[in-house]
């Protein structure tokens, strides 16, 4: 693989980056990183899209769980798009920002959608879980391949995760909480995948961005006390088997 990490997933396509797009990802590439960018919304999908014409920079493309009115819209893009796609996602159940019954149903049944047109089109599913991780392991056990995005369960599910073959994504929180260091000990190396979710969860002051990817590394390499390079080489391996990436 000729990139030395890939940033899993980030939102590169935002108004945070405005004014420095390019820069960020000329930082990246000259950090010989490579990036997924996850699309939310039919907008942010087509600009996912044109971030393609940057050598290192893959494309998911998928729908927020507080996105669900645009589901059908969204599948139309993907459908017509899929050559073009590293995922489907981010998609998924978000139980954090919605409480209501009727509200969390509409989730559900947008991303069951979701869910059937990955395996349709063979391509990973990326899973947004925030605060309804059995609920979506409940849905998704039986899927071929899926990256659990920004990952913060609680480990025992973790490890019914994996046995399922699917990935652990561990965000750049991890250098500064307890909860996902003490995930990346109890994950089988093999499994996990790591992210910056830019512009946000930084380990820094002020916005995320993917060359700061390593951030993850460094930590990861500490809790399993290797060497930086080794950790590296292993999450990059198992990027490429969770993507499908050459």
């Amino acid at each position: 693989m000729r990139w030395h990490l890939v940033d899993t997933h980030c939102h590169i396509d935002t108004s945070a980056f405005d004014d420095d797009r390019q820069s960020v990802i000329d930082r990246a590439f000259d950090a010989r990183i490579a990036l997924i960018n996850s699309g939310i919304s039919l907008t942010s999908n087509w600009a996912t899209r044109g971030l393609l014409q940057h050598e290192n920079v893959y494309a998911a493309y998928g729908l927020s769980p507080l996105n669900v009115a645009e589901k059908e819209s969204v599948e139309e893009f993907i459908r017509r798009n899929a050559d073009s796609a590293t995922a489907v996602g981010e998609v998924g159940l978000d139980f954090y920002h919605v409480k209501s019954g009727h509200q969390r149903e509409r989730q559900e049944n947008a991303f069951e959608q979701f869910i059937q047109l990955s395996q349709e089109l063979g391509l990973p599913l990326v899973i947004h879980s925030r605060d309804a991780e059995e609920r979506v392991f409940e849905l998704v056990h039986g899927v071929d391949q899926a990256i659990y995005h920004c990952y913060g369960g609680s480990v025992e599910l973790l490890e019914k995760i994996v046995d399922c073959g699917h990935y652990i994504s561990i965000s750049t929180r991890v250098c500064r909480s307890g909860h996902h260091q003490k995930l990346v000990e109890k994950a089988p190396r093999d499994m996990v995948v790591i992210e910056t979710d830019s512009p946000y969860l930084a380990a820094r002051k002020g916005r995320n961005e993917p060359s700061f990817v390593g951030d993850a590394i460094v930590t990861i390499s500490q809790v399993w006390d290797t060497e930086i390079e080794e950790a590296a080489s292993i999450v990059s391996e198992n990027t490429c088997r969770a993507f499908n990436l050459g």
